[in-house]
Parts: C-alpha cells; sequence; structure tokens
C-alpha cells in the first residue's frame, strides 16, 4: 500500500527553514501534507509569581495566538512556492495537551515526520514526538543528517529482537521497500532475549516474501551501546535508513523514550523509521 498522506508538526518557535526538507519530501513522494503549525500556552497562574500584573498571561496567550497564525501564513507562503499539495492546521494549547493533541492528527496520516534532531534539541517538538509514538500507534520517521529527504531507500538496516514493537514498525515499513535492494535484519545479542538459534529466520521469511533480498546479521555488542553497535553496522552496510522499535520506560509526560531509542535520535545521520 502506497504512503499517501504524511503529517508533519512544527513549533512556532523552531526555525521556518526546519519545513523546507519536509515539503520537499512530500512533493517527492507526491503524497499529501498534513502541517500541524502549533505553540504553546503559558498555563502557570498569575499568583505563582507575585507582582506580576493579573493579565500577564492573557496577553502572553495572545502574543503565542498571534506568532502562530503568523507563522502559519509564512508557512503557506512556502507551500505555494513548492507547489506541493498540503493542508495547514493550527493549535495553540496547553503544552500538557501537545502529545494528545498531535496524536489524534497522526491517526490520519500514513506515517509522521520530523526534522532531524529535533526531538532531541526542542522539548515541544519532543512532547509532540511521544504522543504521536506512544499514543497514536503510527510510525514516525526521522530525517537524516541536514534533512535530506529521504531517498528511495536500496539498503536498509531493520533492528530485530522479537518483540511487538520491532515488528510493527517492520510492517510499516514495508511502503518504502519498493526500491530496496539489499535489507539487513540486524539483531545485537540474540542470547539475551531470543529462545531461538537463529531469531531473525522467521523475519527474514516474511519480508522474503515481499520479493525483497534480506540477509541476517548477528552482531555482539562486546559491551558497547546497543544504539552505537546499530549506527556503525549502517555505516559499515552503508545503509539509506534504519528501522527499528521505540521503546518507553513510563507514561509519565517526559522523556519517555528507553536509552537505545533515545540515542539513535540524538546520534543518527540517517533517517530512522520507529513504531511502538
Amino acid at each position: 500500500m502506497a504512503i499517501t498522506t504524511l503529517l508533519a508538526v512544527h513549533s512556532a518557535d523552531e526555525t521556518i527553514g526546519s519545513v523546507k526538507p519536509i515539503l520537499s519530501l512530500a512533493g517527492k513522494m507526491g503524497a499529501h501534507l498534513n502541517l500541524v503549525v502549533f505553540g504553546a500556552l503559558k498555563t502557570v497562574p498569575a499568583t505563582s509569581y507575585p507582582g506580576l500584573p493579573d493579565d500577564y498571561f492573557a496577553e502572553e496567550h495572545e502574543r503565542t495566538v498571534k506568532q502562530t497564525h503568523a507563522r502559519a501564513e509564512s508557512v503557506k507562503a512556502l507551500i505555494q512556492e513548492e507547489y506541493v499539495s498540503a493542508s495547514i492546521l493550527v493549535e495553540c494549547i496547553d503544552r500538557g495537551m501537545i502529545g494528545r493533541t498531535m496524536s489524534r492528527h497522526a491517526l490520519y496520516a500514513d506515517i509522521t515526520i520530523f526534522p532531524n534532531q529535533s526531538v532531541p534539541e526542542n522539548e515541544l517538538m519532543t512532547d509532540a514526538f511521544n504522543g504521536i509514538l506512544f499514543d497514536s500507534g503510527m510510525p514516525v520517521l526521522t530525517l537524516g543528517a541536514e534533512d535530506a529527504p529521504l531517498p528511495e531507500p536500496k539498503r536498509i538496516l531493520m533492528a530485530w529482537n522479537g518483540e511487538p514493537e520491532a515488528a510493527k514498525a517492520f510492517h510499516h515499513s514495508l511502503p518504502l521497500l519498493d526500491a530496496a535492494e539489499d535489507i539487513h535484519v540486524v539483531i545485537v545479542d540474540p542470547t539475551g532475549y531470543a529462545p531461538r538459534a537463529n531469531p531473525g529466520d522467521d523475519m527474514a521469511a516474511f519480508i522474503t516474501r515481499h520479493g525483497r533480498k534480506v540477509t541476517v546479521d548477528t552482531l555482539a555488542s562486546a559491551g558497547r551501546e546497543v544504539a552505537d553497535v546499530l549506527l556503525q553496522h549502517a555505516l559499515d552496510k552503508d545503509a539509506d535508513l534504519i528501522v527499528m522499535g521505540a521503546y518507553g520506560h513510563t507514561r509519565l509526560r517526559e522523556w519517555l523514550l528507553g536509552g537505545t531509542t533515545r540515542e539513535m535520535l540524538s546520534k543518527s545521520r540517517l533517517p530512522v523509521l520507529m513504531a511502538h
């Protein structure tokens, strides 16, 4: 099934340039883009800050609303320049509602696109990412270094550990495999979680039935972080895309992602597709 609808979220406090590679990707894929421009409203009661005027937060709200709508107009101009099929949606919401709100938008798209490094570097984008990943059940794709648009990936690394989250990511990646020539199902330290001698064989067989060449690579971490092992292997294989499950340790609204997931987002210079 082809990807026909993309979602992107754009915080009004980001640089507008972060939208350009996403527009380029939508155009290249021939997909419609739903782009949510959002502003985070301050909701702390003025009584928490003695001496502040009573209308301080009302003025802050008005400023955020104006800034967000102004950014939406600037984004609209970029869309017209790129001749991309896109819809702009504006949200001015409390920070605590960012994740929930964006997860609802993600239900109406095949995949959500994030600029490279936007998640670890911007707390509001992290809130949006967490909400989409953990609440919507839909996949996310972070772009590669310098936000280069995703090429038609020919060499793909799939991180496999026998868990449902990884399987979901693999299934969501199938529409991106049309140009794939070489797929590596990669398992790091398999004896730690897999009862079978070759835990990647079943998944490799499944992908092979989709007409793709698949190799199972079993790697030892040798005390290194799993993310570092995967990233080095992706470099060795000249991969164009990494596919993996995303994991979290808590449902609290904070930095939810497990160590390997977080490290991949922070360090990868390749596009990464994740699902939970």
